[in-house]
C-alpha cells in the first residue's frame, strides 16, 4: 500500500510541475515569443493623445507583429497617470517599473537642457506638425539631443506646437499679465518672467484643480486642452499671444526591454515610430482647433487678439529670452549658440514646408 501511495504522489508531483511549465512557457505555439509591455502615459483616457494617438500606435503595433512575425505582442496602456504620474514616467520608464512611457522632458527641469531649446520663445513654430518634425530630426541629426536620451530608447517625438494665455480674467495688455500666477511646464518659466507674470510649474494633469481652486489664476498652453484636460470649464478667456510656447513630448521605452525585443520585432516598431510624429504632429495640430470650437461652443470662450501694437510689445518682452537661455546652458557644457543655430534651421525648414497647413 505504501509503495502505491508513494507511486502516486510522485506521479502528481510530476503532473504539477509540468502544468506550471506549460503555463510559463516564454514562446507562442509558432515559435515566436509572446511579449507583454505596460505603457504608462499621464493624458487621460479620454483625451486624444490616448483615444486617438496612443491607441492607435499600440494597434499598429501589435497589427504588424502579429501579421508580420512568429511572436505574438500584448502593450497595456496604463492612462491619467495610473501607472507613474507625469513627473516620475522618464525615470520610471529607464529603472524598469513601466516598460513604455510618454512625458514631457520639462517635467524634469534641468536634466534635458539641449532639448528645452526647442520650447523657447521666439521661434515661428506655426503648429504642431512643424514643431513636431523639428525635434525629431533633432534627436535623428544632432548629437547634443541623443546624449540626453542613453538611458533609454526613444520611440520617436513630437510636440504641441504654439500655445495661448488661458485665464478667468481678461488679458488685453501686457500690463494685465504683471504678478499674475500663471501654470507653465517647466520650460516655459523664463517666457511669463519676461511678461511680468509668476510662473507655477506643474504638470497638465494637475492644472485643471490648480485654476479651479485659484492657486494659479491662468495657464500657457495649447487650445487643445480646453477640451481633452477640461480646461474650459474653470477658465473664461484666450488670448493669442505671439510666438510664446512649444512643449516637447517623447516616447521611450526601457533600454533592457528594447534589448530583449526580438531584431524583427524592433525593426517594426522603428518603422511606426517613423510614420507617427507626423501622425501625432498632425493630430495634435487638428485638435488645437477643435479644442478651442469646443471652449468657444459650449463655453462660450472669449477669445482675445492682441493688436499689431500691443503684439510687438510682448515681442519685445521675450526678445532676450533665447540668449539669455543659450548663455545659462553653456554654464554647464552645453553650446547654448549652436544649439540654438539648429533650432533655428529647423524651425525654418518645417514652416516654410508646413506653416500654412491647418490655417
Amino acid at each position: 500500500m505504501r509503495k502505491i501511495l508513494t507511486l502516486m504522489l510522485i506521479i502528481s508531483m510530476v503532473a504539477f510541475v509540468f502544468t506550471g511549465c506549460s503555463s510559463a512557457k516564454p514562446t507562442s505555439e509558432s515559435g515566436g515569443k509572446n511579449i507583454k509591455l505596460n505603457f504608462a502615459t499621464f493624458w487621460p483616457s479620454e483625451d486624444f493623445q490616448v483615444a486617438d494617438g496612443h491607441k492607435a500606435w499600440v494597434e499598429e503595433i501589435k497589427n504588424r507583429v502579429e501579421a508580420e512575425t512568429p511572436h505574438t505582442i500584448d502593450i497595456v496602456l496604463h492612462p491619467g497617470g495610473s501607472l507613474l504620474g507625469a513627473t516620475e514616467i522618464y525615470a520610471g520608464v529607464s529603472d524598469g517599473i513601466a516598460d513604455i512611457g510618454t512625458t514631457a522632458p520639462s517635467y524634469t527641469p534641468g536634466v534635458f537642457p539641449a532639448t528645452s531649446a526647442f520650447e523657447l520663445p521666439g521661434l515661428k513654430n506655426d503648429n504642431a506638425l512643424v514643431a513636431s518634425l523639428a525635434i525629431q530630426e533633432a534627436f535623428d541629426t544632432y548629437e547634443a539631443i541623443q546624449k540626453e536620451y542613453k538611458d533609454v530608447k526613444v520611440m520617436h517625438f513630437w510636440a504641441t506646437g504654439p500655445g495661448d494665455i488661458i485665464s478667468n480674467k481678461p488679458i488685453n495688455t501686457l500690463e494685465d499679465v504683471k504678478g499674475m500666477e500663471i501654470r507653465v511646464a517647466g520650460g516655459s518659466v523664463p517666457v511669463i518672467q519676461a511678461l511680468g507674470g509668476t510662473p507655477v510649474s506643474m504638470s497638465m494633469s494637475e492644472a485643471y484643480l490648480a485654476l479651479d481652486s485659484g492657486i494659479v489664476k491662468g495657464i500657457l498652453g495649447p487650445t487643445d486642452i480646453l477640451k481633452g484636460f477640461k480646461i474650459a470649464e474653470v477658465t473664461k478667456n484666450v488670448v493669442k499671444a505671439p510666438s510664446l510656447y512649444n512643449i516637447v513630448f517623447v516616447k521611450v521605452m526601457n533600454q533592457k526591454t528594447w534589448d530583449s525585443l526580438p531584431a524583427d520585432v524592433q525593426k517594426i516598431f522603428d518603422e511606426v515610430n517613423a510614420e507617427f510624429v507626423k501622425k501625432y504632429g498632425t493630430l495634435r495640430a487638428e485638435h488645437a482647433i477643435v479644442g478651442l470650437q469646443y471652449a468657444i461652443e459650449k463655453h462660450g470662450m472669449n477669445v482675445i487678439e492682441l493688436s499689431p501694437e500691443e503684439e510687438k510689445k510682448w515681442l519685445d518682452a521675450i526678445s532676450n529670452v533665447q540668449d539669455k537661455w543659450a548663455t545659462d546652458v553653456s554654464k554647464n557644457g552645453v553650446n547654448g549658440q549652436d544649439v540654438l543655430k539648429k533650432v533655428r534651421e529647423l524651425d525654418e525648414k518645417y514652416s516654410a514646408q508646413y506653416g500654412n497647413e491647418f490655417k
